[in-house]
C-alpha cells in the first residue's frame, strides 16, 4: 500500500513545479513591459503631437546642417593626402590651446547624439500615435513585412519550395507584368492587380512613404561609418587602417567594392530622407504659409539632399576609378 501511494504523491509535486515555473516567468515578463510602457508613457505621455513635430523638425534641421559641413569637409580630398590630413587634425584641435585636444569635436558628437536621439525617439512615438488611432498595433504592421521577407527568401533560395500562406488579414496582390524590378510569377496570375491603372505612386509618395526605411539604413550606416573611420575597429575597416592618416583610412575603405556600394545606396537614401524631411520641417514651422513658399522650399530641399548626396557619392565613385589614390 505503501508503495502504490509513493508514486502518487511524487507525480503532484513534479506537476506542481513545472506549472508554477510558467507563471513566474510570464509575470516577470509583464512586469518588465509594464515598466517600459510605464517609462515610455510618462516621457511621451503629456506631449502633444505638434510639439513632437517641432522636435522633430529642429533635430532633423540640425542633422542636415551637419550632414551638409561634413560633405563639404569631404570635398577636400580632392586637394591631396597633406590637405585632407591637416582638414582632419584641424578639426581635432579646434580651440587650442585654450581648450583641450578634441574639446569642441565632442561637443559636437554630443550634440549630434542628442539630436539623433530626439529624432528616433519623437518619430517613434509618432508612429506609435498614428498606429494606434488607425486601430494597428505594432505585431500587426510587422506580420506582413515578416511574410513577404520570408516569401523572398523563400524563392530565392529554391523555386520548389512551397510559400507558406499569408498572415489573416494580408492581402496579396499581383505584380503588373513589368514593374521596373520584377517580373509577375505564375502563383501570382489569379490575384487582383496590385493598383488600377493610372495610379501608379509618384517617387515624392514614394519616398514619403519610406522615411522610417531610409531612416534606419542611416542609422545603420552611421554606426558602420563610426566604426570604419573613426574608431577603426575590424571588420568595418580596412586591414590598412592606420590612425592619423585620415585620407589613407578613407581610400583604403572605399577601395573595397562592397563598401563603396553601400555607401552609395545609403547616400541614395539620404537624398531622399533629407528632401522630404526638409521639406516637411519647412511645413510644421509654418515656413510655407503660401503656394509661392512650397515651390521655393520644395526647391531648396532637392537642391540641398541632391548636392549632399551626389557630393558624397563621387567619392566612392573617384576612389574606385583611380582618380584619388
Amino acid at each position: 500500500m505503501n508503495s502504490a501511494a509513493q508514486p502518487s504523491t511524487e507525480r503532484p509535486v513534479t506537476g506542481t513545479a513545472r506549472t508554477a515555473t510558467a507563471p513566474a516567468d510570464a509575470s516577470v515578463t509583464a512586469g518588465i513591459a509594464a515598466v517600459a510602457g510605464d517609462a515610455w508613457q510618462r516621457m511621451f505621455g503629456d506631449t502633444h503631437s505638434s510639439d513632437l513635430k517641432l522636435a522633430m523638425a529642429a533635430s532633423g534641421t540640425v542633422l542636415s546642417v551637419f550632414t551638409v559641413g561634413h560633405m563639404a569637409g569631404n570635398m577636400q580630398v580632392y586637394l591631396g593626402r597633406d590637405h585632407y590630413n591637416e582638414y582632419a587634425e584641424f578639426i581635432r584641435t579646434v580651440g587650442a590651446p585654450v581648450l583641450p585636444r578634441n574639446s569642441v569635436l565632442w561637443v559636437v558628437r554630443i550634440g549630434l547624439i542628442g539630436s539623433a536621439a530626439t529624432h528616433v525617439l519623437a518619430g517613434t512615438e509618432l508612429t506609435l500615435r498614428a498606429m494606434s488611432a488607425e486601430g494597428r498595433a505594432v505585431a500587426d504592421a510587422l506580420r506582413p513585412i515578416t511574410w513577404r521577407v520570408g516569401a523572398a527568401a523563400q524563392k530565392v533560395l529554391r523555386g520548389g519550395f512551397p510559400l507558406a500562406p499569408p498572415p489573416s488579414g494580408t492581402q496579396r496582390y499581383r505584380k503588373a507584368a513589368f514593374n521596373g524590378a520584377f517580373l509577375a510569377s505564375r502563383s501570382d496570375s489569379h490575384a487582383p492587380r496590385q493598383r488600377p491603372r493610372g495610379r501608379r505612386r509618384s517617387v515624392p509618395r514614394i519616398i514619403a512613404r519610406s522615411m522610417r526605411s531610409t531612416g534606419a539604413v542611416l542609422g545603420l550606416f552611421t554606426v558602420y561609418h563610426v566604426l570604419d573611420l573613426t574608431a577603426g575597429a575590424r571588420p568595418a575597416a580596412s586591414v590598412s587602417h592606420t590612425h592619423g592618416d585620415a585620407y589613407g583610412n578613407l581610400v583604403a575603405s572605399l577601395s573595397r567594392p562592397s563598401v563603396a556600394v553601400f555607401y552609395t545606396a545609403s547616400m541614395a537614401a539620404l537624398a531622399g530622407h533629407m528632401i522630404h524631411g526638409l521639406r516637411t520641417a519647412a511645413m510644421d514651422t509654418g515656413v510655407t504659409g503660401t503656394a509661392r513658399r512650397v515651390r521655393q522650399v520644395d526647391t531648396i530641399a532637392k537642391a540641398v539632399g541632391g548636392v549632399v548626396a551626389l557630393g558624397n557619392v563621387s567619392i566612392p565613385v573617384a576612389v574606385l576609378t583611380k582618380v584619388v589614390r
